[in-house]
């Protein structure tokens, strides 16, 4: 449930961004300011939603739940399918294939690039220069690569080829990516250009060149039109920094999604509990006591191994409701074997959200200790 979360969390965060830097920036010739939000976009989609939400936790104390016990026969969740379970090895499954592939894709580039052809091109340090090129032209196709290669755009390119792997299930990233390889080559001429007095016209020449592997800083790339027209286009630093501080309120709103908290699910009465100091009011369980045990029962599985090992037994798991309603912490305080321990683990951490405990009027953590017992017929 915190993978999907997190997943969840950090694609909304990148949409946002996204949809910022398509809004305000992505017509400017202020391309490091473009280079910038792009990448910068990427990195706080992967790592904002890692960071703590910052909920206030007071007393934690310890309750302790009676017992919820499943068996061989009576469990209606024996042979329910966990659905979640299989997207989740299906999704690390493909972005397994897909890492992989860009792995294989990184060596290919490295051989592209020493491999003779009429196409200028580089990957990281690596640049190739056609033979063929008049010394002029060379001067401006070495300053072309020279400026992927100087300001590292092939780390840019590796890192959204990865994100895009793990989160392959969003159009965005690809969408990102190509504009990413976009403001590269606009990035590159803008400073090849210096270097020839007929920059436009090499550029049409080298266009026709050899298509070149998809990781590769390529001279003749794709966009030629868009990028000719963007060679003749004024610079506009003033107002590019005036829409990039437009950008920061967005950005406000990316990091509140990212500390975003599911609220309690459905409804809320409470299971049996003593009443502890500093404590007004136990958590509760979304339905009370009596869906709390159904809850079990229904997404508890009684593991084959067990099963067929004819073992028993009660496992005592210990978690925290924390202030915000989610299950934290759980783990086993007392076992009976590793299946079986994971079984239980499994289903509490899945929990939905408790309604938190109350201590003066203000939502508290509290520790719950909850029994489940694992009993053949």
């Amino acid at each position: 449930m915190d993978a999907l979360i997190y997943f969840l969390k950090a694609n909304l965060v990148f949409v946002v961004l996204l949809g910022a830097y398509l809004l305000l920036l992505r017509r400017e010739t202020w391309y490091a300011a473009r280079r910038f939000w792009l990448l910068a976009s990427a990195l706080l989609a992967i790592t904002l939603p890692l960071l703590p939400s910052g909920h206030l936790a007071t007393t934690v104390m310890t309750i302790h739940l009676p017992e919820v016990g499943i068996s061989n026969s009576a469990s209606p969740g024996a042979h329910n399918t966990d659905w979640l379970r299989i997207a989740t090895v299906a999704h690390l499954a493909i972005t397994t294939v897909l890492l992989i592939m860009l792995i294989a894709r990184c060596v290919t580039a490295f051989r592209a690039v020493a491999s003779a052809s009429n196409e200028a091109r580089s990957f990281f340090q690596q640049i190739h220069i056609p033979a063929s090129a008049t010394e002029q032209d060379h001067v401006a196709l070495m300053a072309h690569e020279h400026a992927h290669a100087s300001r590292g755009h092939s780390f840019d390119v590796l890192l959204f080829e990865a994100a895009a792997a793990l989160f392959w299930s969003n159009p965005a990233w690809r969408l990102a990516l190509r504009e990413l390889r976009l403001v590269h080559e606009l990035e590159a001429d803008s400073i090849a250009r210096m270097s020839h007095p007929h920059y436009e016209a090499l550029l049409l020449a080298q266009a026709f060149g050899v298509p070149t592997a998809s990781l590769l800083n390529s001279f003749g790339s794709n966009n030629l039109k868009l990028r000719m027209t963007m060679l003749k286009n004024t610079r506009s630093p003033r107002l590019a920094r005036r829409k990039l501080l437009l950008g920061f309120p967005l950005l406000a709103f990316a990091v509140a999604l990212s500390s975003w908290q599911a609220a309690p699910a459905t409804i809320a009465p409470a299971p049996e509990a003593k009443t502890f100091p500093g404590i007004d009011q136990q958590p509760e369980f979304p339905g009370g006591q009596e869906a709390l045990i159904k809850y079990i029962g229904a997404n508890l599985t009684y593991p084959a191994s067990a099963k067929s090992d004819r073992v028993e037994g009660k496992v005592f798991v210990v978690f925290t409701v924390k202030s915000n309603g989610q299950v934290a912490d759980a783990s086993v305080k007392r076992g009976v074997r590793e299946d079986i321990d994971n079984e239980a683990l499994r289903v509490v951490r899945s929990m939905p959200a408790w309604k938190p405990a109350q201590s003066g009027g203000k939502a508290v953590s509290a520790q719950m200790t909850l029994p489940i017992a694992f009993k053949l017929e």
